[in-house]
C-alpha cells in the first residue's frame, strides 16, 4: 500500500508550504521495476513521461533507462552507473547502491500500468494545484491592463493543454469533462457579475 506523504528523501524542491500529491514509494518501486525487466518499458511508456516523477533523481532515471530501451540496449543499475558518475543527486543517496536498492525494491510486471497511471494522475493533481495557485494570485492582483475576461480566457487555454497531455488514455474522460465542468462553473460566476457572455471553454 502506497502512503502518500511530505516526506522527502531524494530533495526533491518543495514548491510550497503545503505538500504536492506525490508517493515517492511508488516511483521507486516502479523504476526498480523497468531496472530488472526492460520489457515493461512498453506497458508504461504511453502513460508516464519523465515529467510525472515528483523527485528530479527519478525523473533523470527514467529518462535515461527509457533512452537505452527505446534503442534495444540495456538498462539496468550495471549499464545506468556510467552515466550517473557526476550527478549530485543520485551521489547523495548513495550513488550506484541506490540503483541497485531501486530494483530491490521492484513491484510485480503485472502492476506497472497501475503505478504509471498512479504517478500520473498525481502529476497531474500537481499541476492544477499549480495552475489553481496562477489562477488565484493574478485574480488576486487588480491590473487595469488585465481584465477578468483575459484572465478566463487564459485559464481554459491553460487548461485544455493540460488536458491534451493525456488524451490518448481512454480513462482521462472523467478528467476533461471535471475540467469543463470547472470552466462552466468559472464563466457562470463572472457572469452573474455583470459581465462576459458567451465565452467558449474550447472543450466540449
Amino acid at each position: 500500500m502506497n502512503e502518500f506523504t511530505s516526506f522527502n528523501p531524494t530533495g526533491a524542491e518543495v514548491q510550497s508550504p503545503e505538500t504536492m500529491p506525490h508517493s515517492i514509494e511508488a516511483e521507486q518501486q516502479l523504476l526498480g521495476a523497468l531496472l530488472t525487466n526492460n520489457d515493461v518499458y512498453d506497458r508504461v511508456a504511453a502513460i508516464i513521461k519523465p515529467r510525472h516523477f515528483y523527485d528530479p533523481v527519478h525523473q533523470r532515471i527514467f529518462e535515461v533507462a527509457a533512452s537505452r530501451i527505446s534503442k534495444n540496449a540495456l538498462a539496468s543499475p550495471v549499464t545506468l552507473k556510467a552515466f550517473f558518475e557526476g550527478d549530485a543527486g543520485l551521489a547523495e543517496l548513495g550513488g550506484p547502491a541506490y540503483l541497485a536498492r531501486l530494483a530491490g525494491s521492484a513491484v510485480s510486471s503485472f502492476a506497472v500500468r497501475d503505478y504509471a497511471q498512479m504517478l500520473y494522475d498525481l502529476a497531474v493533481r500537481r499541476d492544477l494545484i499549480s495552475l489553481g495557485r496562477d489562477i488565484s494570485a493574478r485574480a488576486g492582483k487588480v491590473d487595469i491592463a488585465s481584465e477578468p475576461r483575459e484572465q478566463i480566457v487564459a485559464a481554459e487555454q491553460a487548461l485544455y493543454k493540460l488536458a491534451e497531455q493525456g488524451q490518448t488514455e481512454g480513462g482521462f474522460q472523467s478528467f476533461l469533462k471535471a475540467v469543463t465542468d470547472a470552466v462552466n462553473v468559472a464563466n457562470a460566476a463572472y457572469q452573474r457579475e455583470g459581465g462576459l457572455a458567451g465565452i467558449s471553454t474550447g472543450l466540449m
